[in-house]
Protein backbone atom coordinates (compact mmCIF):
# COMPACT_ATOMS: atom_id res chain seq x y z
CA UNK A 1 0.00 0.00 0.00
CA UNK A 2 1.66 2.79 -0.84
CA UNK A 3 1.02 6.12 1.34
CA UNK A 4 -0.40 9.92 -0.45
CA UNK A 5 0.87 11.57 2.69
CA UNK A 6 4.07 12.51 3.44
CA UNK A 7 5.62 12.27 7.20
CA UNK A 8 8.41 14.01 9.10
CA UNK A 9 10.22 10.49 9.29
CA UNK A 10 10.55 9.95 5.48
CA UNK A 11 11.45 13.48 4.75
CA UNK A 12 14.21 13.69 7.49
CA UNK A 13 15.52 9.81 6.02
CA UNK A 14 15.39 11.60 2.52
CA UNK A 15 17.60 14.47 3.55
CA UNK A 16 20.14 12.20 5.18
CA UNK A 17 20.84 10.32 2.06
CA UNK A 18 20.83 13.18 -0.45
CA UNK A 19 23.74 14.84 2.35
CA UNK A 20 25.60 11.37 2.59
CA UNK A 21 25.70 10.88 -1.20
CA UNK A 22 26.47 14.33 -1.78
CA UNK A 23 28.93 15.14 0.42
CA UNK A 24 31.66 12.12 -1.10
CA UNK A 25 31.09 14.03 -4.50
CA UNK A 26 31.77 17.21 -3.01
CA UNK A 27 35.06 16.37 -1.79
CA UNK A 28 36.30 14.97 -5.08
CA UNK A 29 35.04 18.08 -6.68
CA UNK A 30 36.16 20.96 -4.64
CA UNK A 31 39.27 19.00 -3.54
CA UNK A 32 42.74 20.58 -5.31
CA UNK A 33 45.32 18.10 -7.07
CA UNK A 34 47.89 16.26 -4.19
CA UNK A 35 45.88 18.19 -1.69
CA UNK A 36 45.73 15.00 0.52
CA UNK A 37 49.10 13.93 1.48
CA UNK A 38 50.30 12.01 4.66
CA UNK A 39 48.98 14.46 7.38
CA UNK A 40 45.77 13.17 6.17
CA UNK A 41 46.03 9.55 5.35
CA UNK A 42 45.57 6.88 8.71
CA UNK A 43 48.25 5.11 9.89
CA UNK A 44 48.22 1.58 7.84
CA UNK A 45 45.24 2.72 5.58
CA UNK A 46 47.42 2.20 2.25
CA UNK A 47 48.52 -1.46 1.98
CA UNK A 48 49.58 -3.54 -0.69
CA UNK A 49 45.75 -4.88 -2.20
CA UNK A 50 45.72 -0.96 -2.59
CA UNK A 51 48.15 0.36 -4.53
CA UNK A 52 48.47 -0.44 -8.55
CA UNK A 53 51.34 -2.64 -9.53
CA UNK A 54 54.44 -0.06 -10.53
CA UNK A 55 53.20 2.35 -8.62
CA UNK A 56 56.03 2.94 -5.74
CA UNK A 57 59.38 3.53 -7.49
CA UNK A 58 62.57 4.48 -6.87
CA UNK A 59 62.72 8.08 -7.07
CA UNK A 60 58.98 8.01 -5.03
CA UNK A 61 61.10 6.78 -2.34
CA UNK A 62 63.08 9.17 0.42
CA UNK A 63 66.47 8.40 0.79
CA UNK A 64 67.05 5.82 3.25
CA UNK A 65 62.84 5.14 3.92
CA UNK A 66 63.62 1.39 2.93
CA UNK A 67 66.19 -0.67 5.02
CA UNK A 68 66.76 -3.99 5.95
CA UNK A 69 63.98 -4.43 8.91
CA UNK A 70 61.58 -3.22 6.17
CA UNK A 71 62.65 -6.38 3.34
CA UNK A 72 61.32 -9.67 3.45
CA UNK A 73 63.41 -12.54 3.47
CA UNK A 74 64.18 -14.10 0.58
CA UNK A 75 62.81 -11.59 -1.41
CA UNK A 76 65.97 -10.05 -2.91
CA UNK A 77 67.75 -11.72 -5.23
CA UNK A 78 71.12 -11.14 -6.73
CA UNK A 79 69.62 -9.17 -9.80
CA UNK A 80 68.55 -6.63 -7.22
CA UNK A 81 71.64 -6.30 -5.35
CA UNK A 82 74.19 -2.99 -6.86
CA UNK A 83 77.53 -5.25 -6.15
CA UNK A 84 79.41 -1.40 -6.74
CA UNK A 85 77.50 -0.23 -3.87
CA UNK A 86 79.34 -3.28 -1.68
CA UNK A 87 82.43 -3.03 0.02
CA UNK A 88 85.28 -5.38 0.73
CA UNK A 89 84.66 -8.11 3.26
CA UNK A 90 86.90 -7.73 5.40
CA UNK A 91 88.66 -11.80 5.88
CA UNK A 92 89.06 -11.35 2.28
CA UNK A 93 91.25 -8.77 2.11
CA UNK A 94 94.26 -11.44 2.29
CA UNK A 95 92.50 -12.51 -1.45
CA UNK A 96 94.25 -9.42 -2.76
CA UNK A 97 97.76 -10.90 -2.71
CA UNK A 98 96.81 -14.72 -3.23
CA UNK A 99 98.67 -14.43 -6.89
CA UNK A 100 102.10 -14.29 -4.49
CA UNK A 101 101.01 -16.69 -2.20
CA UNK A 102 103.92 -19.43 -1.77
CA UNK A 103 101.31 -22.29 -2.33
CA UNK A 104 101.52 -21.02 -5.79
CA UNK A 105 105.08 -23.11 -6.07
CA UNK A 106 102.63 -26.74 -5.90
CA UNK A 107 105.26 -29.14 -7.33
CA UNK A 108 104.57 -32.77 -8.52
CA UNK A 109 107.07 -35.64 -7.32
CA UNK A 110 106.84 -38.98 -8.87
CA UNK A 111 108.83 -42.21 -8.96
CA UNK A 112 108.26 -44.93 -12.04
CA UNK A 113 108.92 -48.71 -10.75
CA UNK A 114 108.43 -51.91 -12.41
CA UNK A 115 106.34 -54.76 -11.19
CA UNK A 116 107.70 -57.82 -10.79
CA UNK A 117 105.93 -60.81 -12.99
CA UNK A 118 103.05 -62.77 -11.43
CA UNK A 119 103.20 -66.69 -11.42
CA UNK A 120 100.80 -69.12 -10.62
CA UNK A 121 101.37 -69.88 -7.17
CA UNK A 122 101.89 -65.92 -6.01
CA UNK A 123 100.74 -62.70 -6.82
CA UNK A 124 103.63 -60.00 -6.06
CA UNK A 125 102.91 -56.72 -4.84
CA UNK A 126 105.31 -53.78 -6.03
CA UNK A 127 105.90 -50.77 -3.99
CA UNK A 128 107.13 -47.26 -4.85
CA UNK A 129 107.47 -43.80 -2.81
CA UNK A 130 107.48 -40.25 -4.24
CA UNK A 131 109.43 -37.59 -2.04
CA UNK A 132 109.18 -33.82 -2.35
CA UNK A 133 111.71 -31.56 -2.81
CA UNK A 134 113.24 -30.04 0.62
CA UNK A 135 111.22 -27.13 2.05
CA UNK A 136 108.04 -28.93 0.63
CA UNK A 137 105.41 -30.82 2.13
CA UNK A 138 102.87 -33.49 0.61
CA UNK A 139 99.45 -32.42 0.77
CA UNK A 140 98.46 -35.75 -1.50
CA UNK A 141 98.90 -38.34 -4.27
CA UNK A 142 97.89 -41.21 -6.02
CA UNK A 143 99.30 -44.07 -8.41
CA UNK A 144 99.21 -44.58 -12.05
CA UNK A 145 99.07 -47.90 -13.15
CA UNK A 146 100.84 -48.90 -16.74
CA UNK A 147 98.47 -51.34 -17.20
CA UNK A 148 95.09 -51.25 -15.55
CA UNK A 149 93.72 -54.55 -16.85
CA UNK A 150 96.59 -56.86 -14.90
CA UNK A 151 97.44 -54.08 -12.52
CA UNK A 152 95.64 -53.33 -9.55
CA UNK A 153 96.46 -50.59 -6.65
CA UNK A 154 96.33 -51.84 -3.33
CA UNK A 155 97.16 -48.60 -1.21
CA UNK A 156 97.82 -45.27 -1.85
CA UNK A 157 98.89 -43.12 1.06
CA UNK A 158 101.08 -39.99 2.87
CA UNK A 159 104.71 -41.55 3.72
CA UNK A 160 105.70 -39.04 6.79
CA UNK A 161 105.04 -35.64 5.92
CA UNK A 162 107.70 -34.98 2.77
CA UNK A 163 106.91 -38.69 0.93
CA UNK A 164 103.79 -40.31 -1.21
CA UNK A 165 103.94 -44.04 -1.47
CA UNK A 166 101.90 -46.52 -3.40
CA UNK A 167 101.61 -50.39 -3.81
CA UNK A 168 100.53 -51.82 -6.90
CA UNK A 169 99.50 -56.34 -7.15
CA UNK A 170 100.73 -57.53 -10.50
CA UNK A 171 98.05 -60.71 -11.83
CA UNK A 172 100.20 -61.18 -15.50
CA UNK A 173 103.19 -62.44 -16.33
CA UNK A 174 104.26 -59.48 -17.81
CA UNK A 175 106.35 -56.51 -15.97
CA UNK A 176 104.22 -53.56 -16.87
CA UNK A 177 105.39 -50.03 -14.64
CA UNK A 178 103.38 -48.07 -12.56
CA UNK A 179 104.07 -44.66 -11.59
CA UNK A 180 103.40 -42.90 -7.51
CA UNK A 181 103.07 -39.42 -7.42
CA UNK A 182 103.30 -36.69 -4.66
CA UNK A 183 101.62 -33.54 -4.72
CA UNK A 184 103.99 -30.97 -2.39
CA UNK A 185 103.73 -27.24 -1.49
CA UNK A 186 105.16 -25.15 1.01
CA UNK A 187 104.56 -25.76 4.43
CA UNK A 188 102.35 -23.26 6.20
CA UNK A 189 102.91 -20.81 8.63
CA UNK A 190 102.23 -21.78 12.12
CA UNK A 191 102.59 -18.02 13.25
Amino acid sequence: MVRKKLTFANVTSFLALFVALSAGSYAAISLPANSVGAKQIKAKAVTNSKLASKAVTRPKLAAGAIDGSKVKDGSLTGADINMTSLGKVPSAAAADTAGAATIARVKTASSTATSSAATPSSVPFDGATATCDPGLVVVGGGVMTGDPSSQLTIDSFPNGNAAWSGRVANFSSATPTFTVYALCAPAASTQ
